[in-house]
């Protein structure tokens, strides 16, 4: 069975499937630039046939689509409005178009740095929201520590 496929099947997180396809074709890649030296060819021969840059574009592509998904997850679930797709009838500057079908889009390097900058901005703000609370939560419990003290004192003093 082809490994690829066994990876496709497999039931395993899309991240974990699109390391472990980068790493079978790196090595597959390797294995075929070393036969090629190995026969007296030049190393920079094993791109001539497209047939690996194809492959390598397509992966490239699932990655950069998995992981602009993951971002505009991240960026609804802390409600941050995202980038738009379009803007008017232009896909927007955000946003880079497949490659290979054209119908696929994902966020650019610009893109994701905005969603990025913005996920962080925000995740900061909730944890400093977080943090003006300690000293009321660390007196709060120093008061409570105090009361059961003395009720206990108190209560030893009683009997």
């Amino acid at each position: 069975m082809n490994i690829y496929r066994l990876i496709h099947i497999t039931p395993m997180p899309e991240g974990m499937q699109l390391r472990l396809r980068r790493y079978f074709m790196d090595r597959e890649v390797d294995r075929e630039r070393r036969r090629f030296v190995k026969n007296g060819g030049n190393a920079a021969d094993i791109w001539d046939d497209g047939n690996w840059q194809f492959e390598y574009q397509f992966l490239e592509e699932d990655e950069a689509s998995f992981h602009s998904r993951q971002l505009l997850r991240r960026a609804r679930e802390l409600r941050i409005p995202i980038p738009p797709v379009f803007a008017g009838d232009v896909l927007s500057a955000d946003y880079q178009r497949s490659g290979l079908d054209g119908h696929r889009y994902y966020l650019s390097l610009a893109g994701e740095q905005k969603v990025r900058s913005a996920i962080r901005e925000e995740e900061k703000y909730r944890s400093e929201r977080w943090a003006r609370r300690i000293p009321y939560i660390t007196a709060l419990s120093g008061l409570i520590g105090t009361i059961t003290g003395l009720v206990a004192l108190l209560a030893k003093w009683g009997s």
